[in-house]
């Protein structure tokens, strides 16, 4: 995504509806098993007062409701936050709140000292040193979960290249491990591989590459494009599957 704040927020609201949302079977699945990972680093969630910084729809936080004190999620998009707050509401969860914002522009009086645990999640909201920082003033104990240099889609890779573009990783501990180290911050660092596979329509899975490609600032080959997810599906349906390496970073900040 060429990130404009204009591009960003056309993305993320228009991916809302169709984005994976935190009680479906793979992606709590995938959740528990970072959750577990975590805690075997150190990360501490229950009884805790929890800020997810970059929430979505919630795949994080509301699952960890249950465990949680409390639990804030902050996001940029609107749309997202929608089916963060319809999704609680569905399942009862009475202790999650979202806050409509973007991360560096939230009033640091409104987080710092206020919770126990900050968590962000494949997402941009943290990514140089002010933002970390504001993270740290937030809690005593800060869990990161970022892209780590791998993203391979054979589809996504194809579309991308014709339209002149490279499909890769995007940002994420890249940017993160260096501020860390430069702030001398004691972390446990662990790399993750990770997976997940989607079965759409040729029309759903068109969709979601004008998403992209607007994103991108490019126009769709539709002449293209066509022939290329009619020679993908079988049976109406084109699967894909996305392989990727995730880094999960847990730290206390020192205190004073």
């Amino acid at each position: 995504m060429k990130a404009t704040p204009a591009n960003e927020k056309f993305y993320w609201n228009a991916r809302a509806a169709n984005y994976p949302q935190p009680f479906e079977r793979e992606m709590i699945t995938k959740s528990r098993r970072i959750i577990k990972l975590a805690e075997g680093l150190g990360a501490v969630f229950a009884g805790r007062r929890l800020l997810d910084i970059g929430c979505g729809t919630g795949n994080y936080a509301l699952p960890l409701a249950a465990r949680c004190r409390a639990v804030t999620g902050v996001d940029g998009s609107a749309e997202m936050l929608k089916v963060f707050r319809a999704q609680a509401r569905a399942r009862g969860i009475k202790n999650a709140r979202a806050v409509h914002s973007k991360w560096h522009r939230l009033p640091g009086r409104a987080t710092a000292g206020k919770f126990d645990t900050a968590l962000a999640s494949m997402t941009m909201a943290v990514h140089n040193k002010a933002e970390v920082l504001k993270m740290e003033r937030a809690a005593a104990q800060c869990v990161y979960i970022g892209w780590a240099g791998v993203r391979r889609n054979a589809l996504l890779e194809k579309v991308y290249r014709h339209h002149g573009l490279a499909y890769k990783a995007p940002h994420g501990a890249d940017l993160v491990l260096p501020v860390l180290r430069a702030l001398k911050r004691k972390f446990r660092l662990k790399y993750i591989r990770d997976g997940w596979t989607k079965a759409m329509t040729p029309a759903e899975t068109m969709k979601e590459i004008e998403i992209a490609m607007k994103a991108n600032s490019v126009r769709p080959d539709y002449k293209w494009l066509g022939p290329l997810l009619t020679r993908s599906a079988r049976g109406g349906v084109i699967k894909q599957v996305t392989r990727a390496r995730k880094a999960l970073i847990v730290w206390e900040p020192p205190r004073g």
